[in-house]
């Protein structure tokens, strides 16, 4: 469990792991030199029968999300190993014994969690970002499973041996990548990777998601990942993200926020150069398509969630409104951070 200034949404996690019900769990906390209370925190919860060992590790300095994934993964002793994030719980007591079912398979490297399910209290701007990135979605209740073309990164169970013999997570990426880096790796390597809708995550998130600066610079860090990210696996990105809707609907988007950005920039500069009414009216008309396209979306998801989130459609659709107004804004912001990755990558700086 890699951790960084988690004090709010810590305690809950380690409990969500204390509380299953495997007999036979290695613990391992590591604060990434928080400057919160997140070390005090994992220090003062009691291991449970089912804990066989518990570690809480400190680093005197800031090393970034890979560089702790390693550390704790060369520290686990069993053939599986389960990566949660500091704001993520375990909603079932049973979560770890019926992931590892699906092991019995050959071909299953990962099984990630469904973690599209909101907390109790959540502020506006949070289920709004959510709900745009699809980290809040509806169940998809014609499978219990489907094959993704990625994992979650927030909440898997990796088998170890093969986690080894990819090199483990790529300490180029700091904060965010290294998970979908993985999962291509894992892909290439002939591997499956499984979500299933049993096993129930609910990301609470902390503090680094109730404000909209917060939002929008957790896009510019995603667009920065993602611009590492496409020089190095380039069409392979796309390689059958038709395997769920799931899938293909979260690729889509993030692949065509910059291409919107592009051309609607693009349009623009070439009306004031030509001083063209007609490409002034073109970028216009893409950016009223966009608009709508992410309304309809979003609307649509708040409508299949009507049930979690206790809102009429009238409602909802004022929501949309709204929400397909910050994914716009979103969509620059992503875009910007994904030119700066890839200038960072071609100069081989760290991401």
């Amino acid at each position: 469990m890699p951790a960084y200034n988690g004090e709010k949404t810590l305690g809950d996690s380690i409990d969500s792991i204390l509380n299953q019900d495997y007999e036979s769990i290695q613990l391992i906390v590591i604060d990434d030199a928080s400057k919160d209370k997140t070390f005090d925190v994992a220090n003062a919860r009691k291991p449970q029968g089912n804990i066989t060992s518990y570690e809480v590790l400190k680093h005197e300095t800031n090393l970034g999300l890979s560089a702790t994934l390693n550390q704790g993964v060369r520290a686990c002793k069993g053939d599986y190993v389960v990566v949660l994030h500091q704001d993520c719980v375990l909603a079932d007591r049973s979560w770890i014994t019926n992931a590892l079912e699906y092991f019995a398979n050959s071909r299953v490297a990962v099984v990630t969690g469904y973690y599209g399910i909101p907390p109790n209290r959540l502020c506006f701007t949070a289920k709004a970002f959510g709900v745009f990135r699809r980290q809040y979605h509806a169940q998809n209740f014609k499978r219990v499973e489907e094959e993704t073309a990625f994992s979650e990164g927030k909440c898997d169970v990796y088998r170890k041996d093969i986690l080894d013999k990819i090199g483990g997570f790529p300490e180029r990426f700091r904060i965010a990548g290294e998970d979908l880096y993985v999962s291509y790796e894992i892909r290439r390597s002939g591997y499956m990777i499984l979500k299933s809708y049993k096993l129930p995550v609910v990301q609470k998130f902390g503090s680094s998601a109730d404000t909209l600066s917060k939002n929008l610079r957790k896009e510019f860090i995603f667009g920065k990942a993602m611009g590492g990210v496409f020089p190095i696996l380039k069409t392979f990105l796309f390689n059958r993200i038709n395997m769920s809707q799931y899938s293909k609907t979260r690729s889509l988007q993030r692949a065509t926020q910059p291409l919107f950005v592009v051309f609607f920039l693009l349009s623009l500069l070439l009306a004031a150069i030509f001083q063209s009414t007609l490409l002034l009216f073109l970028g216009l008309a893409v950016l009223a398509a966009r608009y709508s396209f992410y309304v309809g979306m979003i609307w649509n998801e708040l409508l299949r969630m009507s049930n979690v989130f206790h809102k009429q459609a009238g409602f909802s659709f004022l929501e949309a409104l709204v929400i397909a107004a910050l994914g716009i804004i979103s969509d620059f912001v992503y875009t910007f951070g994904f030119g700066y990755g890839l200038a960072l990558y071609f100069v081989g700086a760290r991401l």
